[in-house]
């Protein structure tokens, strides 16, 4: 490094006064070489244009300057002092790196599946093809209004069948979610109309007659006269109804004679029972 230090000796002089600013006090790049560590090209041309620049500065700028140019020299020497112990680190770290990617994770990272080799193969078909159809329409200009509005038209008429698809599964789910509700009053007016017939055959009336009065309601529930609300009382059921139709008046005597018996604690007989089963054929009926 002895053409480093021949620098620094310039430097300083160039530090001390302008006249020894000398381009030609630097040295020409030269190639020094480091033994197994390899070898490495030195540049000086930088030091050559300091030289020059500081010879027109005054005196504090000129020093400061040839300061930074002997850090910058004694920088150089210093890594090319490390640079054998660099090149032992840099084998050292290239072997273990090696050795990672050895490992069995590693095994495949540069071996490309039938999947991405497929794909490959159709974005590259693709790609021919287009560029096929670009040369084309260069040579016909129609040929890209034509693909323009067929895609437009393509692209329309897809969005109208997925339109026309969804009114159609809506108004599907419409009519499931419309007689859902109808099977299960239904449902419930049967299951009503049991149970009244088995209280009935038992002697027991007033349950008989309870019951029936529950499957009317039912029956007018199926029939959307109301949405089910079991807090509603009996009256209240009376004024969802429009009072001069037959169903209001049918359920009006209903209502009255339920009331009797169910809230008033009355005894029912059969004839009570049976009054109360042919007024509720008659709200089917109506």
């Amino acid at each position: 490094m002895s053409q480093a230090r021949q620098l620094e000796t310039a430097a300083a002089a160039c530090a001390q006064k302008a006249s020894a600013c000398e381009a030609s006090a630097a040295i020409p790049d030269q190639k020094v070489s480091l033994g197994s560590a390899g070898s490495f090209t030195a540049r000086y041309e930088w030091f050559s244009t300091a030289l020059a620049a500081a010879k027109k500065l005054p005196d504090a700028p000129r020093a400061a300057q040839m300061r930074a140019a002997e850090q910058h020299l004694d920088a150089d020497v210093a890594d090319a002092q490390a640079r054998p112990a660099a090149g032992a680190d840099f084998s050292m770290a290239r072997q273990r790196a090696d050795a990672i990617l050895a490992e069995r994770e590693f095994a495949t990272a540069d071996q490309a599946s039938l999947w991405d080799r497929f794909l490959e193969w159709v974005f590259t078909w693709l790609d021919r093809m287009l560029m096929r159809v670009a040369a084309f329409g260069g040579r016909s200009p129609w040929i890209g209004p034509l693909i323009e509005w067929g895609l437009t038209g393509l692209a329309c008429a897809l969005v109208l069948v997925w339109i026309l698809r969804a009114v159609r599964k809506e108004r599907l789910r419409l009519r499931v979610e419309a007689a859902r509700p109808i099977e299960v009053s239904e449902e419930r007016v049967l299951n009503w109309m049991r149970e009244a017939e088995t209280h009935a055959a038992q002697g027991a009336f007033r349950d008989a007659v309870h019951c029936l009065y529950w499957a009317s309601i039912a029956t007018l529930e199926g029939r959307r006269f109301w949405h089910p609300d079991r807090a509603r009382t009996p009256r209240e059921y009376l004024r969802l109804l429009d009072a001069a139709s037959s169903v209001a008046a049918l359920l009006r005597r209903q209502t009255l004679a339920f009331e009797t018996i169910w809230y008033g604690l009355r005894p029912a007989q059969r004839s009570d029972y049976d009054q109360a089963l042919r007024l509720h054929q008659e709200l089917r009926a109506a």
